[in-house]
């Protein structure tokens, strides 16, 4: 392969996501309930809290690269309280965000969408940008899981998106 689209990019960090969201959710299981709902001082209080808030923000980012619109933003919002079930709507989103990436049909990416920053200016942005957007949002938020994780001692391991097995390329 000489060159990657942004199709390409899209089926690439599908797969790096789920894999790494897969990593993820093995090592929290592991760590039992009461270590994930422990509250560490992070921005969502817990290793539990900040996995639901990383699926509730899939979900809405989902909706707006599928329709160009999303509800309203609710930061409380809990997607999953028991870990077996956000982890089973983890491994579903995962694959509905590569099918999605995966489909034939490319005509979303002509579409914009407004959005309204903190700073009240509103922008028209391609909605290309949102699907950027759900993968450096999964990123920043595993990182901030892992370091916790780190704090216990446990190696979460290898995170480079060109070593991601099964890369579709």
């Amino acid at each position: 392969m000489a060159k990657m689209n942004f199709n390409d990019y899209g089926r690439c960090m599908a797969t790096y996501n789920s894999w790494q969201n897969a990593v993820l959710f093995d090592l929290c299981e592991q760590i039992g309930d009461e270590e994930r709902r422990r509250d560490r001082n992070m921005f969502f209080t817990s290793i539990h809290n900040t996995l639901n808030h990383i699926l509730y923000i899939d979900l809405r980012i989902l909706d707006i690269v599928k329709t160009g619109q999303a509800g309203p933003y609710d930061a409380r919002t809990i997607v999953a309280d028991d870990f077996d079930d956000l982890k089973e709507q983890r491994i579903r989103i995962d694959r509905e965000i590569g099918a999605f990436v995966d489909a034939n049909d490319h005509a979303w990416q002509d579409g914009i969408r407004e959005l309204q920053g903190l700073d009240g200016i509103k922008r028209k942005l391609p909605r290309q940008l949102f699907l950027m957007q759900l993968f450096n949002h999964q990123t920043h938020h595993r990182s901030q899981i892992t370091s916790e994780l780190h704090k216990m001692g446990i190696d979460y391991g290898i995170t480079d998106v060109p070593l991601t097995p099964d890369l579709p390329l």
